[in-house]
């Protein structure tokens, strides 16, 4: 009979264990916090076209390639995303790129994936949080010293389980942009390659530009990160966002 409140105290605190590491651990808020996916992208260089150039040229090429290891962002996906951006601002896109008034080439360059998980504060946090509630439970010294043990190892098997259920994730990468702008003027310039043959020895060539076309690039820098996230998802979603950013350069 006197074994009954240690039975019921090792319950309770079982039970207070576990809601305490499901209401307030950081990264059960952390996790909630990001349930939503977040996208941000930031371009590195801002690129100002023609506005006389614009109103004259109003066929388009669009070319994508992806040399990254995330291949669900689909190479087709985002040149119909991109052209159907700018389809619907007047744009008309077309198969041969000597017919275009501005060539769009696009490269997934790089594209990773992040993961921070919260199983070590978990395991910490539900420790403390175990042994302070057996303390509390506890009755006598004796009863409380164990039942104290008991809420550390409970706890931290709560929270490291939490942590490793509920990981904020990342997909982060940099995709490279050339854009070709038709001019009527003739543009002159020089192409420098400077090839590394090595540690001590670089060939350099040049070679002279004269052509029709104004080149401008830049990088478009993009991350996705959410609670337990979906790859085949970020990857449409990333895909999406940066179709809007291309287009709105136009």
């Amino acid at each position: 009979m006197q074994n009954k409140p240690i039975l019921k105290a090792v319950v309770l605190l079982v039970l207070l264990a576990f809601l305490l590491q499901t209401t307030g651990c950081g990264q059960m808020i952390n996790a909630i916090e990001h349930s939503d996916m977040q996208v941000k992208l930031k371009m590195t260089d801002t690129i100002f076209l023609d506005p006389v150039a614009k109103a004259k040229n109003r066929t388009l090429y669009v070319a994508v390639n992806n040399t990254s290891d995330m291949q669900e962002v689909d190479t087709g996906m985002l040149q119909n995303l991109i052209a159907s951006r700018l389809s619907a601002k007047g744009y008309t896109v077309v198969s041969d790129p000597a017919q275009a008034g501005y060539i769009i080439q696009v490269n997934v360059l790089y594209m990773d994936y992040y993961r921070k998980t919260g199983t070590h504060e978990g395991a910490v946090e539900g420790a403390l949080a175990g042994a302070g509630a057996g303390a509390v439970i506890g009755q006598s010294r004796d009863t409380s010293i164990a039942l104290g043990l008991i809420g550390g190892v409970v706890g931290g098997l709560g929270g490291a389980l939490i942590g490793k259920a509920f990981k904020v994730e990342t997909y982060a990468g940099v995709v490279d942009v050339e854009l070709r702008e038709k001019t009527d003027k003739p543009v002159t310039g020089q192409m420098i390659t400077n090839a590394q043959t090595g540690s001590a020895t670089t060939i350099q060539t040049k070679q002279e530009i004269n052509t029709n076309w104004q080149i401008y690039r830049t990088k478009i820098v993009c991350t996705a990160q959410q609670t337990n996230i979906d790859k085949t998802e970020a990857a449409r979603v990333i895909a999406e966002r940066i179709a809007t950013q291309i287009g709105g350069m136009f």
